[in-house]
C-alpha cells in the first residue's frame, strides 16, 4: 500500500522511492565540492545556486539522521578548503583547524536552516508557500543576527557568490546583504521542487512504459507533488483566464522569476539609467571640476618610515592631492618617532597642498597597542584620528586594543565629506553603513597587501549598500 492508501503491484513504485534510493547519497561527495567553489575566495556563482538546491534536495529526502551529520562534517571540510589560505598566508600556527572551526560554527546556519526547512515539509501544505519560503526566511534571519554578532562580520557570507552579477547586487541598496541571501536562498526550495517533479515525471513515464499506463500512480504523482504545476484537485483550478489556469500559472518557479526578473531590472535601472541628462555627455560635461590626481604608499617589510615619508613627499611634488598610505605601514615605537613622523608629513601636506593618510602602528611600550589612521590637512591639521574599530580574530586581537565603533568624518573643501575605516572594517556594517547617513562622499580605505579577492568584493558591497 503506497502513501495515498492505494494498492500496488510490486513491480510499482511509490513517492518514497526518491528517498530510499541509494542514488541519492551520490550527492554526499558532490556537495562540498560545491562548497569549495561557492561562498569561498573561488567563487562560482552558478555552484552556489546548485548547492542550495541539492542540499535542500538530499535533506528533504534523507530519512536517517545520522546521514545528516555527515553531510554536515563534509560541508564543514568543504568551507576549510574555500577559506584555507585566508589565515595561513600571514604564518598563523594551526590554520587549517581554526578555519574548519570556523567552518563548523558558519555550517551550523546552514544545518539549522535545512532541518527547519525538513520539518516544514510535514507541518505544511504540501503547495503551501509557507513550505517554500521557511528555508529563505530562517536562512536570511539567522544570517542578520550573525552578521551583527560575530566576529567575522560579512566575511564568509554566502551573498558575496553573487557580487559578479552587477544588476542583482544593486537590490543591496534597496534591502541591503538581507536581500540578496533572501533572493539566493529562495532559488533553493524553488530549484529543488523542479528537481523533485522532473523525477517524479520520470518515474511516471518509465512506470507507464512497465504497466500500459495507471490512473494509481497519475494520482500519486499528483498528490505528492511538491508545487501547484502537477496538483489539479481543488476546482478553482480549472478557472480560466486569458486561456490560462489562473492559479496554475503562480507556481512557485514562475512566481520567484517574476522577482527576479523585478530585482534584474531594478539593478539595470541603476546601472544604466540613473544619471542624468538621459544622453551621453562629455567628460568635461558630465565632471565639471577638474580631476584629482591622487597616490598610494604601499608598505613593504624591508620599508622604514623615512622610506614611506620619502615616497609621499614625491607623489605630492608630481601633483597628487591624496596620498593614502596602506595599512601598517609606519611603525611608531616611541613617542618622539611618532612627533617627527607627523611632523615631517605635516611639512608635506602643506607644502604641496596635498591630503595625507597616515596609516601606523602605534607600539609604544607605555600604552596599549592601536592600529591607526590619520588624515592631515593642506593647512596642517589632523582632521581625521581613528583607530580600527574591527579587529581580525586570531590575529590582530591578541596584539592591538579596539578602537569606538564610530564612522569620523570631516567636510573638506577639495573632496567633499570624507571618512576612514582600516581594512577589515568594512566587514561591518554597523559602522560601513554610518557613510550614508552622514553624507561621505570619499572613504578612504587603508587596507593591508591583500588582492583582490574576496576584500575588494566586500568593498564592492558596501558601496552599494552606502549609495542607498
Amino acid at each position: 500500500m503506497d502513501l495515498s492508501g492505494h494498492l500496488r503491484t510490486p513491480s510499482q513504485t511509490s513517492f518514497s522511492s526518491l528517498s530510499n534510493s541509494p542514488k541519492l547519497h551520490f550527492l554526499i561527495p558532490i556537495l562540498p565540492i560545491l562548497t569549495i567553489f561557492g561562498p569561498g575566495f573561488q567563487s562560482i556563482s552558478t555552484f552556489t545556486f546548485l548547492w542550495f538546491i541539492l542540499s535542500i534536495f538530499y535533506i528533504r529526502n534523507t530519512s536517517k539522521w545520522w546521514l545528516l551529520l555527515i553531510y554536515y562534517i563534509l560541508n564543514s571540510v568543504g568551507f576549510m578548503f574555500a577559506y584555507l589560505n585566508m589565515l595561513g598566508s600571514v604564518g598563523l600556527k594551526g590554520y587549517p583547524g581554526i578555519i574548519f572551526s570556523i567552518g563548523l560554527l558558519v555550517n551550523l546556519i546552514m544545518f539549522i536552516s535545512l532541518i527547519l526547512d525538513k520539518i516544514s515539509q510535514h507541518m505544511f501544505n504540501v503547495v503551501g508557500w509557507a513550505r517554500i519560503l521557511t528555508f529563505p526566511f530562517v536562512w536570511t534571519g539567522l544570517w542578520t543576527i550573525f552578521l551583527y554578532t560575530w566576529a567575522m562580520g560579512d566575511m564568509t557570507n554566502y551573498a558575496f557568490s553573487l557580487l559578479g552579477i552587477d544588476e542583482i547586487m544593486q537590490f543591496a541598496s534597496f534591502a541591503g546583504l538581507s536581500g540578496i541571501n533572501f533572493i539566493l536562498t529562495w532559488g533553493g526550495p524553488v530549484g529543488c521542487d523542479v528537481l523533485t517533479n522532473w523525477l517524479l515525471i520520470n518515474t511516471k513515464n518509465s512506470l507507464n512504459v512497465q504497466n500500459g499506463g495507471s490512473l494509481i500512480i497519475d494520482q500519486d504523482l499528483e498528490d505528492h507533488s511538491t508545487d501547484t504545476i502537477l496538483s489539479i484537485n481543488n476546482i478553482r483550478r480549472r478557472r480560466h483566464f486569458f486561456k490560462f489556469s489562473i492559479p496554475s500559472i503562480f507556481t512557485s518557479l514562475f512566481v520567484y522569476l517574476i522577482v527576479l526578473f523585478i530585482v534584474i531590472s531594478y539593478g539595470s535601472i541603476r546601472l544604466s539609467t540613473g544619471y542624468l541628462p538621459f544622453y551621453q555627455q562629455t567628460i568635461n560635461d558630465f565632471v565639471p571640476s577638474s580631476l584629482i590626481t591622487m597616490g598610494c604608499v604601499i608598505r613593504q617589510n624591508s620599508s622604514i618610515n623615512s622610506d614611506y615619508i620619502e615616497t609621499t613627499r614625491e607623489l605630492a611634488a608630481n601633483g597628487s592631492k591624496l596620498v593614502l598610505w596602506s595599512e601598517g605601514s609606519g611603525n611608531i615605537t616611541d613617542t618622539t618617532q611618532l612627533n617627527d613622523l607627523f611632523t615631517s608629513l605635516t611639512n608635506i601636506s602643506q607644502t604641496y597642498n596635498t591630503y595625507i593618510g597616515v596609516a601606523y602602528i602605534d607600539l609604544r611600550p607605555e600604552q596599549p597597542h592601536y592600529n591607526k589612521l590619520a588624515v592631515i590637512s593642506p593647512s596642517g591639521d589632523i582632521i581625521i584620528d581613528y583607530t580600527k574599530s574591527h579587529l581580525v580574530p586570531f590575529l590582530e586581537s591578541k596584539v592591538f586594543n579596539r578602537g569606538v565603533n564610530v564612522l569620523q568624518t570631516n567636510i573638506t573643501k577639495e573632496l567633499g565629506v570624507i571618512g576612514a575605516a582600516i581594512c577589515f572594517d568594512y566587514d561591518f556594517p554597523s559602522l560601513i553603513k554610518q557613510a550614508s547617513s552622514k553624507n561621505v562622499n570619499l572613504m578612504l580605505d587603508a587596507s593591508n597587501t591583500w588582492g583582490k579577492i574576496f576584500h575588494q568584493f566586500s568593498f564592492d558591497f558596501q558601496y552599494i549598500f552606502k549609495k542607498k
